[in-house]
């Protein structure tokens, strides 16, 4: 008697509770992140590619082969001279034969290469067409096309350039051109700390999205978070690279290996750029 009773109580005691017995299927709710995800990530890629010059699937065209044995001196010359002359001629034959050359050297280059510059490209000058918009209340109806055509080539030119030539060479470029060391140091650091601030906004990002599982309401509240956090980072970062540079004996000169100027390559593209000019001031 006491034997079955003890396995009665025995056996009611290894009864497992409901809640265990429950499945522990989870299927989590739909939710829309297009804001964090597009929005911010599509910043901190486009930050992060700042650095990313050069690399040689970037470079693989006839055009940027080419343009590599140019220094990079010339090419912000060849540059400033282009944007100078696209924005100051009133006759917009000039403007359709630069556009004209920008859309044949952007055909044959990589695609990674062309989606970057027509992205960036379309997007300045569709915003600058929509600013020039309110221009046709007062007659003037050429108004927006102009401003796109010369958005979309000044950005295009400048994308190029920053995307084909690295970070380093295009700093060297501007001392080469006696460019003073207080404004060279701030394009220099500027350029570092927008590529560390991309990589870290993305790792913030990939933080947050395997964090939030399912629907919640509070992710543009963690959106600026993450912008919060992002400029600390820059705040301690800037301190952090300020000491090392003390440290390790930078006194505020940035010196640079001496290319030569008188090659081929830079004797090309000084009379191209010649040319150019030249076009600019005939059609006015």
């Amino acid at each position: 008697m006491t034997a079955a009773v003890a396995s009665g109580s025995s056996s009611a005691g290894s009864a497992l509770p409901d809640w265990l017995a429950e499945s522990e299927s989870y299927e989590p709710l739909n939710d829309r992140s297009t804001f964090i995800e597009k929005n911010l990530g599509s910043i901190g890629s486009a930050l992060a590619e700042v650095a990313d010059g050069g690399q040689p699937e970037l470079v693989s065209s006839p055009v940027d082969r080419l343009l590599c044995r140019v220094s990079p001196a010339m090419r912000l010359l060849g540059l400033i001279s282009a944007i100078i002359c696209v924005n100051a001629t009133r006759n917009m034959t000039f403007g359709y034969i630069m556009l004209a050359v920008v859309l044949v050297a952007l055909a044959i280059r990589p695609a990674r290469l062309m989606k970057t510059v027509l992205f960036g490209g379309l997007g300045i000058a569709g915003l600058s067409a929509v600013i020039a918009l309110p221009s046709i209340l007062i007659g003037q109806y050429e108004a927006p096309a102009r401003l796109f055509i010369r958005a979309f080539i000044t950005v295009s030119l400048t994308i190029g350039l920053a995307r084909t030539v690295p970070w380093n060479r295009l700093i060297a470029g501007l001392r080469g051109l006696h460019i003073p060391n207080a404004v060279v140091y701030v394009c220099d650091v500027t350029i570092q700390f927008i590529d560390i601030l991309g990589r870290s906004m993305l790792l913030l990002l990939d933080a947050l999205r395997l964090r939030s599982v399912g629907r919640n309401s509070r992710k543009l509240t963690s959106a600026g978070h993450i912008i919060g956090t992002v400029f600390l980072l820059a705040n301690r970062r800037a301190k952090e690279m300020g000491e090392a540079m003390l440290c390790r004996g930078f006194e505020g000169e940035y010196r640079i290996a001496k290319e030569r100027m008188l090659t081929a390559a830079n004797a090309v593209y000084t009379c191209v750029i010649t040319l150019m000019i030249a076009a600019a001031v005939y059609f006015g």
